[in-house]
C-alpha cells in the first residue's frame, strides 16, 4: 500500500512538472535522471537546477514552484476526468518508451493503452474523397473486428472517419490530440471526442488549456506512430502532415503501408509517391493483418 501511495505521489510530482509546456522533454528527462525521481526534481536546489537549465529555465521554474503546486495541478486534472502517467510509471505505454524521444508523460482521458494488443494508425487527408471515405472505413472496420486498435489523430477527414468506423465496429480507438486533453479540435468532432473518451482515449502531451497550435501537431504526430505497429496512409498529397507522421514512424522503424489510388487523383500523390519509395501496398486489411501475423498469409 505504501509502494502504491509513493507511485500516486511520484505521478503527481510528474504531472506538475509535465505542466511546464515550456521544459523540453529532453531537459526534463535530464532532471529526472539527476533527482532520480519527479519529488526529488520538485525538491532541488537553485543550484543544481541553474546548472541543468540555465539561468533563465531555472527563475521560471522557481516561479512556478512558487505559485501552483502539485496538489493543485493534480485536483485540477481530477476534476477535468482527466488521468496522468510518465515515463517511470507501469502504466507509461511502453511502444512510447521505445521510440527516439519519447515523451515524458501522457494526459489521458479514458483507458490507456494496452501494450500487448497489436494497433494500426490509419491516416490521411482532411479534405478525402469518397474513394477515401470508403477505404478508411474498410480499412478500420477490418482492424477493429480482429482486435486491432485503430491509432489516429482526431482531424476531420480520414482520421476521423477511421476511428469512427472501428468504433462502430466494436473496436478499440485511440485519438491523440495536438492540444491539451480537455480541449477538443477540431469542435465539429465533439461527438466522436466523447466516443472516444468512452470506448478508448484521448491523449496528449500537452497540459490542459493547451490551445490547438500548428507547432504542436508534428511532435503529436510522433505519438500517434509512436503507438502503432504499423501506418497506413489512404489518401495524401505530397506536401501534407500525412508524410511528416510517416516520416516519424520510418525513424522509429515502423512499417508504412500506402492504399493506392488514381493517378490523376491529386489526393493519391503522396500515397502513389510512397509506394514507389518502397511503401507497403495497402490493397486490403488483411494484408496489414497477415503482415501483423495476426491472420494467416493468404498466399502461404
Amino acid at each position: 500500500m505504501t509502494e502504491e501511495r509513493d507511485g500516486l505521489e511520484q505521478n503527481m510530482y510528474a504531472a506538475w512538472l509535465d505542466a511546464m509546456s515550456w521544459v523540453a522533454g529532453e531537459t526534463k528527462y535530464r532532471l529526472l535522471g539527476a533527482a532520480g525521481s519527479p519529488r526529488g526534481i520538485y525538491e532541488m536546489g537553485e543550484g543544481q537546477l541553474a546548472a541543468l537549465m540555465g539561468l533563465q529555465g531555472c527563475e521560471r521554474f522557481l516561479q512556478h514552484r512558487k505559485n501552483i503546486k502539485p496538489q493543485s495541478v493534480w485536483e485540477d486534472l481530477a476534476e477535468s476526468g482527466i488521468g496522468y502517467t510518465y515515463c517511470q510509471a507501469a502504466s507509461f505505454p511502453q511502444k512510447l518508451a521505445r521510440i527516439p524521444d519519447p515523451p515524458f508523460g501522457i494526459f489521458y482521458k479514458g483507458r490507456l493503452p494496452d501494450g500487448s494488443v497489436p494497433a494500426v494508425a490509419v491516416i490521411g487527408a482532411r479534405k478525402c474523397s469518397e474513394y477515401g471515405r470508403f477505404m478508411a472505413e474498410r480499412f478500420a472496420k477490418g482492424f477493429a473486428g480482429h482486435g486491432v486498435d485503430v491509432i489516429s489523430g482526431m482531424a476531420m477527414g480520414i482520421d476521423g472517419i477511421s476511428q469512427e468506423a472501428a468504433l462502430d465496429a466494436g473496436g478499440i480507438s485511440l485519438g491523440v490530440l495536438g492540444s491539451g486533453v480537455d480541449v477538443c479540435y477540431p469542435a465539429q468532432n465533439r461527438r466522436l471526442y466523447s466516443r472516444l473518451a468512452d470506448s478508448g482515449a484521448v491523449l496528449s502531451i500537452y497540459p490542459n488549456q493547451t490551445p490547438a497550435r500548428p507547432q504542436n501537431f508534428p511532435p503529436r504526430n510522433r505519438i500517434v506512430s509512436g503507438l502503432a505497429d504499423a501506418v497506413v496512409v489512404v489518401e495524401a498529397r505530397l506536401k501534407s502532415g500525412t508524410l511528416i507522421t510517416v516520416d516519424m514512424a520510418l525513424e522509429q522503424g515502423k512499417n508504412v503501408y500506402a492504399v493506392p489510388g488514381r493517378l490523376t487523383d491529386r489526393l493519391n500523390d503522396g500515397c502513389n509517391l510512397l509506394i514507389r519509395q518502397g511503401a507497403g501496398i495497402a490493397l486490403s486489411p488483411e494484408d496489414i493483418l497477415a503482415e501483423l501475423a495476426i491472420i494467416k498469409n493468404r498466399s502461404s
